[in-house]
């Protein structure tokens, strides 16, 4: 993220964006269950959920809950580093930590999938190549340390 600490406080510094972020580490919400949870209405909410995408801490991504059906937006984290506030009349203190957002099963599609695939087989190639570029440097440097020991 490219905020300083003051533009992310400004961010989440509402009530209700804080409740958001705190319900999304535990799964991805669409709006109405966001809405229902924090009893308040869903255009309220797609204020909040825009403003927090605009500052790419939260992403949304579309999913049918069944094979028919129409899909419906589900927002969750982008981050794994989410900021912990203590309360008592104000604000105590502020800590940051790391969390694991649970995806569903569901929440994949095959697209995704493969997609994911693909860049790991990336990934792996360049390590391999990487590993290969080692292997031939660890291998010259002995060969000199040969000649320099005898």
């Amino acid at each position: 993220m490219d905020i300083t600490i003051e533009e992310l406080l400004e961010i989440i510094g509402t009530l209700n964006r804080f409740k958001i972020l705190d319900m999304l580490k535990e799964r991805p919400l669409s709006i109405e269950e966001i809405a229902e949870e924090l009893k308040i209405s869903v255009p309220a909410v797609l204020k909040h959920l825009d403003v927090l995408e605009r500052a790419k801490i939260i992403e949304a991504k579309n999913v049918r809950e069944r094979s028919e059906g129409r899909p419906k937006k589900v927002y969750y984290l982008k981050y794994k580093v989410i900021p912990n506030f203590f309360f008592d009349d104000e604000i105590m203190g502020l800590e940051f930590y790391i969390i694991n957002p649970k995806l569903e099963e569901e929440f994949y599609d095959l697209e995704d999938i493969r997609l994911k695939k693909a860049m790991l087989k990336v990934k792996l190639k360049k390590l391999e190549k990487k590993r290969i570029k080692l292997l031939k440097e660890l291998e010259m440097l002995e060969k000199l340390e040969s000649m320099c020991g005898t």
